[in-house]
């Protein structure tokens, strides 16, 4: 079931990274990530009213809070701009590296170790993402006429760090209190607070919350639902495999994300053999990791 789950939630967050990117193109100036989290409290508050309620456990109720912010909001912020500065399938392209972090980290919390096989997947990884940040601009380049800034691949790339550490952090959390369904709940919930005050910081909530009222983002909302279901996937599959592995398998978001860009995002996605072979090797890596 652990793979099922991590599979389901690679799928579920390539669809909501599609309808975010639809939904970016109706609103320029919202990258979407307010009322995608927004939704999430709701959907998974709902689950977790449901839920069995395990013991107490301040220390993991702590770390599952910490986790929302690292995961939803930096992991996703980075993400979702990245989405709308290259792309929703060159940016789950780069996550493919979020279990390379993930086997970092949960080797150093959780002492989960790294074999010399792993390794190999690893550089194989690691080697598909420098070529496609390689193929970036230029005559003949996977954005053709475009010249993309360095930067906006820099951005990309730290949403697999902060999602990796957010990995670790959540298994962790969940070792201590028992329960997916509450833990997502609680780290979506930790998450809009962060968001919400960071717009009562820089004076936009008013501005950002009359808008969405006034004309409901509905592409945002599907996305919100969409990722709501990949969180409790992906929380689900902790129980029943490694942090790093459930890493491997959110990797083949890029696939879901090639496929799904190719169906609903004609025209905006530039997808040739040279990002399609980026991505098989940087899947091939984390598949030679998972099958070790």
């Amino acid at each position: 079931m652990g793979f099922v789950f991590g599979i389901g939630s690679a799928f579920f967050f390539a669809l909501s990274s599609v309808l975010v990117r639809i939904g970016q193109r109706r609103r320029v100036d919202d990258d979407g990530v307010l009322m995608t989290v927004a939704v999430n409290v709701l959907v998974l508050g709902l689950a977790a009213y449901f839920a069995t309620r395990p013991a107490w456990n301040a220390t993991g109720v702590v770390a599952l809070l910490a986790a929302g912010v690292v995961g939803s909001v930096l992991g996703r912020s980075f993400n979702l701009r990245a989405v709308r500065l290259i792309g929703s399938t060159r940016a789950s392209a780069f996550l493919t590296g979020t279990p390379l972090m993930a086997a970092l980290v949960g080797w150093i919390v959780l002492d989960e170790s790294v074999t010399a096989i792993e390794a190999v997947g690893g550089l194989l990884a690691i080697g598909g993402l420098l070529w496609l940040v390689r193929l970036r601009s230029g005559p003949g380049g996977i954005l053709t006429g475009e010249k993309v800034p360095t930067r906006y691949y820099v951005i990309a790339a730290l949403a697999p760090m902060f999602f990796g550490t957010a990995f670790v952090m959540r298994k962790w959390g969940l070792q201590r209190f028992d329960s997916s369904v509450i833990g997502a709940f609680l780290g979506a919930t930790a998450a809009f607070a962060v968001l919400v005050s960071v717009d009562v910081m820089r004076g936009a909530i008013r501005g950002r919350a009359a808008s969405n009222v006034r004309s409901i983002p509905w592409w945002f909302v599907a996305a919100g639902v969409t990722t709501s279901i990949a969180l409790l996937s992906q929380f689900s599959a902790f129980g029943y495999l490694p942090a790093w592995v459930v890493g491997v398998l959110q990797a083949t978001q890029g696939i879901w994300a090639i496929g799904l860009g190719i169906l609903f995002l004609k025209g905006d996605e530039h997808v040739d053999w040279r990002l399609m072979a980026s991505v098989v090797l940087v899947v091939s890596g984390v598949v030679l990791i998972a099958v070790q």
